[in-house]
């Protein structure tokens, strides 16, 4: 079943016995367990950390990417600036996405 948001998705689960679901690393809390995967057929098992997604042991990772018209780039600078600073990153980090620094 597709669901609309992360909201949906966790809220159908945690209402359906034996439910599983695909949520963000950052919505991982006391309520929402996350599973350790296995890329091989059982021989290893790998948690879901941030760790293992900068690593890439962990298979199932995506990325965000911010899209821009060209012609806006000089609206758009300062914000992908800061995304990209330090303060940025630790703010990413803070909410539980994985970092690209």
């Amino acid at each position: 079943m597709s669901m609309p948001a992360t909201g949906a998705i966790i809220q159908s689960i945690s209402q359906t016995k034996g439910a599983i679901g695909y949520v963000g690393m950052a919505y991982i809390n006391k309520d929402v367990t996350a599973v350790h995967v296995s890329y091989d057929k059982g021989k290893t098992y790998v948690e879901p950390t941030v760790a293992n997604a900068k690593n890439e042991s962990y298979p199932i990772v995506r990325a965000l990417y911010y899209y821009y018209e060209t012609k806006s780039a000089a609206k758009v600078k300062s914000f992908i600036d800061y995304i990209l600073s330090a303060e940025g990153q630790k703010i990413v980090a803070d909410i539980g996405f994985v970092t690209i620094k």
